[in-house]
């Protein structure tokens, strides 16, 4: 079943997972030249639907060309919980924010449950862990309902310190030994956020805030130390857009528009699906240095992908896009550098809601 809308709410936590339907094409259509295969082993992470406690992680090996919808339940003999929705690979072990259970899981490689970290505030209210980043053996982790961001030791398995920030954070992104977090203000509608909170690394504290287009949701940093923004606006006049913060200045810079995105040895991949703009959909891809644009319809194909979630891009290039229809189980799309559709795509993610993959190797 296809929705003719595109969904960024989804439960009182989920104001910036974004989702557009079109119309039913026939998705054979896509162009697959037989000598572009999916070479990759990659985990999908499925956020589930909200209140079904059905999130789940699936790896898919490129080689057998199978994929294990139950990696998780399998090692633990569980489930994952209830609205998983970052994952990050670092060093040895495996992070997954599973933001409705009020949980990060940290586990190694193989799927096994290390340690569930359940953060509280004084008065036992939950704090629910929503997005991550990680620096020099430390993990940081917003905190959706705490408004802070949580510093973890990847050694101890213990949170140091918590940081207040703006309200409602989103995505965060390290860069240039500073902490950016995207306050999006989410749950405060139509109130939202407009600000990108600093945080020095030294010392722990917020240097300053930012202001961008209201309701900063996702971040992503060049190698200079430019931070791109991508705010969701308030789902009417004011549109999903991407924007760019001079490192050195802090000045910033609108670019265009954008819903989700990846940068990835140079380049910023732009998906870009706004709710009634059904036209208007496609992928850019931006020198990440410059902020100039390379090209702004990287996948030609893009609108036979039903319902658009997220982007991923891993070192070769290879462009992978999730499809979550809300009533069935979603896909991963996989296109090369150049836009066309690989074989062997999709791959049925055997999961509600994937919203994002991580390239094993990235």
């Amino acid at each position: 079943m296809n929705f003719k809308k595109y969904a960024i709410v989804l439960g009182a936590i989920a104001l910036c997972t974004g989702f557009y339907s079109c119309d039913d094409d026939e998705i054979e259509d896509i162009d697959k030249p037989a000598d572009t295969v999916i070479t990759s082993d990659f985990y999908v992470l499925n956020r589930g639907n909200d209140g079904a406690n059905n999130a789940s992680i699936a790896y898919y090996n490129a080689t057998s060309g199978m994929l294990n919808d139950k990696f998780y339940e399998d090692a633990n003999g569980s489930g994952l919980g209830d609205s998983a929705e970052d994952m990050l690979v670092y060093g040895s072990k495996m992070y997954v924010s599973v933001t409705s259970s009020n949980r990060l899981a940290v586990m190694d490689m193989s799927g096994k449950l290390m340690k569930a970290i359940e953060p509280e505030n004084e008065g036992g209210e939950p704090l629910r862990p929503r997005y991550l980043a990680a620096d020099k053996g430390k993990i940081y982790m917003s905190y959706f309902y705490g408004h802070s961001v949580a510093v973890l030791d990847t050694a101890s398995l213990e949170v140091e310190k918590v940081i207040p920030v703006g309200r409602y954070p989103e995505q965060i992104v390290v860069s240039n030994n500073k902490l950016y977090v995207a306050n999006s203000g989410g749950n405060d509608y139509p109130n939202y956020g407009k600000t990108v909170s600093v945080l020095d690394l030294s010392s722990l504290e917020v240097e300053k805030e930012i202001e961008v287009v209201i309701n900063p949701c996702r971040l992503e940093a060049n190698n200079n130390g430019d931070v791109y923004v991508i705010s969701m606006g308030n789902y009417g006049d004011i549109p999903n857009t991407l924007q760019c913060i001079d490192g050195k200045t802090g000045a910033v810079k609108t670019l265009g528009n954008g819903s989700r995105m990846d940068l990835r040895d140079g380049f910023l991949y732009v998906l870009y699906a706004q709710w009634g703009q059904e036209e208007s959909i496609h992928v850019s891809k931006y020198d990440a240095l410059t902020g100039e644009l390379v090209n702004d319809n990287l996948v030609p194909d893009i609108n036979k992908v039903s319902t658009l979630s997220s982007i991923n891009v891993d070192a070769s290039g290879n462009i992978y896009i999730t499809d979550a229809p809300y009533t069935e189980t979603g896909s991963v799309y996989v296109f090369n550098k150049d836009g066309k559709g690989v074989s062997g795509s999709p791959v049925d993610s055997k999961g509600y809601g994937p919203n994002t993959v991580w390239v094993k190797g990235n």
